[in-house]
């Protein structure tokens, strides 16, 4: 797997998937239900199973589609909440907290302070 930064845009389907479907049946998922392009360079798309306890993410390498997968042996992903939109987008810090465990859903991060100097 690429190190997570080298992704300028990941995107979250937020309803689970069947893991069944291997890298043609995301892509086809990609396409159709998160109207996104898969060969879009740089693009991570992250889709969870229907118990949330394998994740999957795959990606465009410029040579074919790479898919990677983790499977929790006692836990779930802290998976957001099913709404009306079918895609999310996250930073780079957000899946590497879901991927830690952590509820992105509930986390308050504080909005960055901007002085100006005045001498």
């Amino acid at each position: 797997m690429k190190d997570i930064s080298t992704f300028s845009k990941i995107y979250l389907a937020i309803k689970p998937i069947d893991f069944r479907k291997q890298a043609n049946g995301l892509v086809a998922i990609i396409k159709e239900t998160l109207e996104s392009q898969p060969f879009e360079q740089k693009s991570l798309f992250v889709f969870v199973n229907r118990k949330k306890s394998s994740i999957r993410m795959i990606y465009w390498d410029f040579t074919g589609f790479a898919l990677w997968s983790k499977l929790l042996e006692k836990d779930k992903f802290k998976w957001p909440k099913c709404s009306k939109e079918v895609k999310r987008a996250l930073s780079h810090r957000q899946l590497k907290w879901l991927l830690q465990g952590v509820d992105i859903d509930r986390i308050k991060i504080h909005e960055p302070l901007h002085f100006e100097k005045t001498f």
